[in-house]
């Protein structure tokens, strides 16, 4: 019997040490795929993490992802497979080419097992689909993974593959791996290709990777942006300067504020520095950035919905983003506010190597309650550092307990722009100090949902 994909992963190390094991022959190569498999036909039918699943998936044997199992969100195309961004799989075209980085990750040896679901047209931070199911947070199956990147993370948390790649415009990779407990990055804007990925806002879109840890992360990272087989720095936190954001950012349920500033209490205790940062005009930033947002989400929109039928409707969250917003004054105010807030961001790393915030102000709320205010709520502080284009990485701090028992909280590292491979080494290193790799909390068995 193939052991669990988490137990193999531990018992190597890590997805270096489990890739290395397939590349040595110690493990058969297909036994991470198996696993997988396994895991997707167990838990998938309940947390809906897939809009389809590969079944003719091949492992490869060479390679520094030799072996590991990964998913794509159902926006990035994968040939031969339809793109469904969504909708209906019979609505939406096959893709004739891989998208590139899906070329790179099987030219690094992964095996692409399936296409992960996310709201209609990627068009909020809560993933509930009508065509494919809600997907459901591995904790909470009553509750959502966030979005749009939510079928990405749940399928990470609940152990279906080893890694797997989201699209972040506001947040859609930061918040749905916070709500799911796993690790999440948000790279510097322009860093990693868009070369078959679907648009929503070229503004602010970016490819996102979601892991179990850093160093997993760092690990599909590398080969995505052509850093592979560097060697990562092992960075001592003493001394390392966090800039604790104030104001704006300690607008938090309590029990996320909590576990947050345990973390910074950790992180202090192991050496690290923390510094209170004010960016002042972080609440001003979301409405700004809304404005470039809705221009161009209504231009792609219209394009998309153009080539279907006229009268076909589609979710609120589609419908209320299909006219383009502000026109041509409104959208160049804001892209020089975008200019004037990354100068304010650049300027607080004069007085800390990262900044520190809570992921979202609250944990992941439940599917049958969320409303439009539910996503801008959960955006509150992803979406001053998609505008400012900086790279953010979405670290597991620890669980709120509730009457319904624990719900991840995500701490959110950001760095400057292009110190992407920085903060990843930043964020294995607090990850140890925040909370030890091993044990690490994992969601519990599934239970019966509730009508």
């Amino acid at each position: 019997m193939t052991p669990p994909l988490r137990q193999l992963r531990l018992a190597h190390g890590g997805l270096a040490g489990l890739a290395e094991a397939v590349r040595s022959g110690a493990l058969p190569a297909d036994a991470p795929l198996r696993a997988s498999l396994g895991r997707v036909a167990s838990r998938d039918p309940a947390l809906h993490a897939f809009t389809q699943v590969l079944t003719d998936a091949v492992p490869g044997t060479e390679g520094p992802l030799a072996g590991l199992p990964v998913a794509v969100k159902d926006n990035i195309d994968v040939a031969g497979h339809v793109t469904s961004l969504g909708l209906p799989l019979d609505a939406r075209p096959v893709a004739e080419r891989d998208a590139e980085v899906v070329t790179l990750l099987r030219e690094a040896g992964a095996v692409l097992v399936g296409k992960t679901n996310l709201p209609e047209l990627a068009s909020s931070a809560v993933t509930r689909n009508p065509h494919h199911g809600d997907a459901r947070n591995p904790w909470d199956p009553e509750r959502t993974a966030g979005g749009s990147s939510g079928g990405s993370a749940v399928a990470v948390a609940a152990d279906m593959v080893a890694a797997a790649l989201g699209t972040d415009t506001a947040g859609s990779t930061l918040i749905p791996a916070a709500l799911t407990g796993v690790c999440g990055m948000r790279p510097t804007h322009g860093r990693l290709s868009t070369r078959g990925v679907v648009p929503l806002s070229p503004t602010f879109d970016t490819v996102g990777v979601m892991a179990w840890e850093p160093r997993d992360v760092a690990l599909v990272f590398g080969v995505l942006d052509g850093s592979a087989g560097r060697t990562p720095s092992e960075v001592g936190l003493a001394g390392l300067r966090v800039g604790v954001l104030t104001g704006w950012f300690r607008e938090a349920e309590p029990g996320v504020l909590a576990r947050f500033d345990e973390a910074v209490a950790r992180l202090a205790e192991a050496g690290a520095v923390p510094v209170p940062v004010e960016l002042p005009t972080a609440p001003v930033v979301r409405e700004r950035a809304r404005v470039i947002y809705t221009r161009e989400v209504g231009a792609v929109y219209s394009g998309l919905l153009d080539e279907g039928d006229e009268n076909a409707v589609y979710s609120a969250s589609v419908e209320r983003r299909r006219v383009p917003g502000a026109d041509d004054v409104g959208y160049a105010r804001a892209l020089r506010f975008r200019a004037e807030w990354r100068r304010e961001v650049e300027a607080a790393f004069a007085d800390a190597d990262v900044l520190a915030c809570p992921t979202t102000p609250v944990t992941a709320p439940r599917i049958d309650t969320a409303t439009e205010e539910t996503t801008s709520a959960l955006m509150a502080f992803t979406y001053p550092f998609c505008l400012a284009g900086v790279p953010a990485l979405s670290l597991p701090c620890g669980l709120h307990e509730s009457p319904h028992g624990g719900l991840p909280v995500g701490m959110t590292l950001v760095a400057p722009a292009g110190a992407d491979l920085g903060l990843l080494d930043v964020g294995a290193a607090c990850q140890d100090a925040v909370l030890p790799a091993h044990p690490r909390p994992y969601p519990p068995p599934p239970r019966e949902r509730h009508p």
